[in-house]
């Protein structure tokens, strides 16, 4: 039961559960990965007139341990990306019908998502259905700004947008837009704005 509820997790996310084993070696590499960045309480960086200066302007220097640590929470669902992510032999063989080379030329138009890891291209999972490719997300992927790091874009593509409203007033992510079979032109809009 408790395998269910996880898989189930990772589904909404469009990705796929794997063990604890292969998620913690895919979390270390992803820290590894990320770009070092040293942590100290915030108020013992600062002098005293700077901790004055904020807050005089009203400005929490404080320590909130019960918080959600940002970096820890993206290292995390990075690791998920990349414990989750294919190959571009991967991809051709769910892709039916096109080889790895193929993969690798929508990669570099843009036209298909992915990450370079010590040299190797992972394509993140949550561009695929069971029939291949999500419906006209190619388009949509060229339209994101090349900048945008995989957690960023993970979290855009299934993040409720408000521009992207059913008749019934209900908002979907971009992802779920374009699993629904519906135009895409807003949603490269949205991405082009991003």
């Amino acid at each position: 039961m408790a395998q269910q509820a996880e898989d189930l997790y990772f589904q909404m996310y469009g990705l796929t559960a794997r063990p604890p084993k292969a998620l913690n070696k895919a979390l270390q590499h992803a820290i590894e990965s990320m770009h070092r960045t040293l942590y100290a309480p915030s108020s013992g960086e600062l002098t005293v007139s700077e901790l004055a200066l904020l807050k005089q302007a009203a400005v929490d220097v404080n320590d909130h341990h019960d918080r959600e640590d940002p970096m820890l929470a993206h290292a995390t669902e990075f690791g998920a990306i990349l414990a989750t992510s294919l190959s571009a032999t991967q991809a051709a063989k769910r892709l039916r019908g096109i080889t790895p080379v193929r993969v690798r030329q929508m990669i570099r138009a843009g036209t298909l998502y992915a990450i370079r890891i010590e040299g190797r291209w992972k394509i993140p999972i949550f561009q695929f259905d069971k029939k291949g490719l999500i419906p006209n997300i190619g388009g949509v992927n060229a339209a994101v700004p090349r900048t945008l790091d995989a957690v960023s874009m993970l979290r855009w593509y299934t993040t409720p947008d408000p521009e992207l409203e059913t008749s019934s007033d209900h908002a979907l992510s971009p992802l779920d837009w374009l699993k629904a079979g519906r135009d895409p032109t807003p949603v490269i809009k949205i991405a082009h704005d991003l």
